[in-house]
C-alpha cells in the first residue's frame, strides 16, 4: 500500500499530534516521512526468503542497566501541553471517525 505523503496528511498528522507547524517545519516533515518511506519500500523489497526470523533484533544481549531515575511531577509532565483539563492531557475526539 503506498501512502501519499501531501499538505492534508501533514494537517492530519498535525492535528492528531495538537502541535502547530509552520510552512518550513510542514514541507520538512514532509520530506522527512517521504524518506521514511521510501526506505520501508526498499525493505520491502528485499529477498528474506532465505532468512531465519530472529527472536529478538538484538542477538548480543548487550543491553543498558536500568537505572532509577526521579519521574517528572504533573506539572513538568504538562508543562508543554496545548490543551489540558484538570490535570490531564486533552486530545482530539477520535470517537466516529
Amino acid at each position: 500500500m503506498k501512502i501519499e505523503v501531501n499538505n492534508e496528511l501533514i494537517s492530519r498528522l498535525q492535528n492528531l499530534a495538537l502541535v502547530e507547524l509552520n510552512d518550513r517545519e510542514k514541507e520538512r516533515i514532509k520530506r522527512d516521512i517521504k524518506n521514511i518511506l521510501d526506505f520501508f519500500d526498499q525493505i520491502n523489497k528485499l529477498d528474506l526468503s532465505n532468512v531465519e526470523p530472529l527472536f529478538h533484533p538484538i542477538s548480543t544481549g548487550k543491553l543498558r542497566k536500568d537505572e532509577i531515575i526521579k519521574p517528572l511531577s504533573r506539572d513538568e509532565a504538562l508543562s508543554n501541553v496545548k490543551r489540558k483539563e484538570d490535570g490531564f492531557i486533552v486530545g482530539p475526539a477520535t470517537y466516529g471517525e
